[in-house]
């Protein structure tokens, strides 16, 4: 499968993939975490594996593509253009830049056990996107934490990282 090919398929995934139930019945609520706002979030996104595999990484970061950049202090102008306001935005920009054959590109994912601010037992999860093209290198993506006791992405814990 070409680079293009397989981007093409992260971009529809966008709109077709991921495990979303409300735990509340509704298709939303409102969270927060110490030292953040509260936002309104999107049905609830639980992996299917425990510890996740890089592919509910994935489907994670995809599945949450409607969480506010304004989740986290690190994504404040994060995204490829001014008007980037979801992290389904900030990770689109970056694999559209992808897009050339003639460039060196891949997904990188890393699982670390971990807890969460509450304390909870879990996984921290990263999606970095990665590109070099000579000396135009960088890696930018999403980390986030997933509590162990119900494979559910706690969408307060989304931050943007990456350099280039």
């Amino acid at each position: 499968m070409t680079r293009l090919a397989v981007l093409a398929a992260a971009a529809l995934a966008f709109t077709a993939c991921g495990s979303r139930q409300t735990q509340s019945g509704t298709s939303s609520e409102t969270i927060s975490a110490p030292g953040r706002p509260a936002i309104t979030s999107s049905p609830a996104v639980h992996v299917a594996h425990q510890p996740p595999t890089a592919k509910d990484v994935i489907d994670a970061a995809i599945a949450s593509a409607d969480v506010p950049l304004s989740v986290s202090s690190t994504c404040a102008n994060a995204g490829t253009e001014a008007a980037d306001r979801t992290i389904g935005r900030y990770l689109a920009g970056f694999m559209a830049q992808m897009q050339s054959p003639e460039k060196k590109n891949w997904i990188e994912t890393t699982i670390e056990p971990g807890k969460s601010d509450k304390g909870e037992p879990g996984s921290l999860c990263t999606l970095t996107l990665r590109h070099e093209d000579g000396d135009d290198r960088w890696g930018w993506g999403v980390r986030f934490f997933v509590r162990t006791s119900d494979g559910m992405v706690l969408q307060q814990s989304f931050t943007c990282v990456g350099a280039g």
